[in-house]
């Protein structure tokens, strides 16, 4: 018989009677274990072997078979020891990089892992690995790590028949000491014209309810008042030289005009000229105009005739 433990040790061993006994004896105490021990659950132990297998944890079976975590650990045991086994034996597979990744000098993820912790005067026994089986046969390696230039959770796959690696995120990759590249900064997020005029309205203060008050119109100069009239003056200064062909009443004086509303008097359109009568004969002797009184002129009105 070809037998091999933990740490990968080959082992012969004779099949005689003993070992036989040896056997049978053992797989009497597991039976009785087994039937003391089943959970009173739906679930099966082969269905809380496989569901360990993939990655579940105790403590998650045994909330979905209703149980505790003491009875799921009596067939989970021989399963997390295999996921701890399948992790170490990734230890000494050979790392497959990608494409155009930087090759390493290491020639197995432990030796890898190993000197880029002494770079760091980190301890490589730091990181905690963990392993699974996946569907396909093959076995999600993790290993969380923390260190002071960073923390992480690395994913590799672990083919073992291949005895290699692949490295699945950036933390693995950093793990096995390759460089990553500075990440991209992000791009402007391209905003509308219009939503951005709109925000920009929406950001400007709002206008006054109360509308300014309107300029004050130009007011126009008042109306400068009459000189005061010399009573001495003769009236022939005020009538000039002509001489009228007839007898005419004083005008009386009108009210001074009110100031005009725009700042600029409208010019008054040309009256239509009257026709021209015919100029009556002019006496051959000049008459002596009239003079009126001062209060005739003050205050209106004429002489009766």
């Amino acid at each position: 018989m070809f037998l091999v433990d933990d740490e990968d040790r080959e082992y012969t061993a004779d099949i005689d009677d003993r070992l036989r006994a040896a056997l049978e004896a053992v797989s009497t105490r597991r039976s009785e274990q087994t039937v003391n021990k089943t959970p009173s659950s739906s679930l099966r132990p082969r269905d809380i072997q496989t569901r360990i297998r993939a990655g579940e944890s105790a403590e998650e079976v045994a909330a979905v078979a209703g149980t505790t975590v003491e009875k799921i650990l009596a067939f989970a045991g021989p399963v997390l020891a295999e996921r701890e086994h399948m992790a170490q034996r990734a230890q000494q597979a050979s790392v497959r990089r990608r494409p155009g990744e930087a090759a390493s000098t290491a020639r197995t993820l432990g030796e890898a892992v190993s000197a880029h912790f002494q770079t760091m005067y980190a301890d490589p026994d730091s990181v905690n690995w963990d392993s699974y089986r996946r569907p396909d046969g093959r076995w999600k390696l993790t290993g969380e790590y923390e260190t002071p230039e960073r923390s992480g959770i690395a994913e590799l796959t672990y083919d073992a028949p291949g005895n290699y690696v692949e490295l699945d995120n950036d933390d693995a990759r950093w793990l096995t000491g390759e460089k990553l590249e500075a990440p991209a900064p992000e791009p402007e997020p391209v905003t509308d014209d219009m939503l951005a005029a709109r925000r920009r309205r929406a950001k400007a203060p709002a206008a006054p309810a109360t509308p300014p008050p309107a300029p004050k119109p130009v007011q126009e100069a008042k109306a400068a008042k009459p000189a005061p009239v010399d009573v001495d003056t003769p009236l022939e200064a005020f009538l000039g030289d002509e001489t009228p062909t007839e007898k005419q009443a004083p005008v009386p004086a009108e009210p001074a005009a009110e100031p005009a509303a725009a700042a600029t008097p409208a010019e008054p359109e040309p009256a239509e000229e009257a026709p021209q009568k015919p100029a009556k004969k002019s006496s051959s002797r000049r008459k002596r105009a009239s003079v009126p009184s001062w209060d005739e002129i003050m205050f209106g009105g004429g002489k009766q005739d």
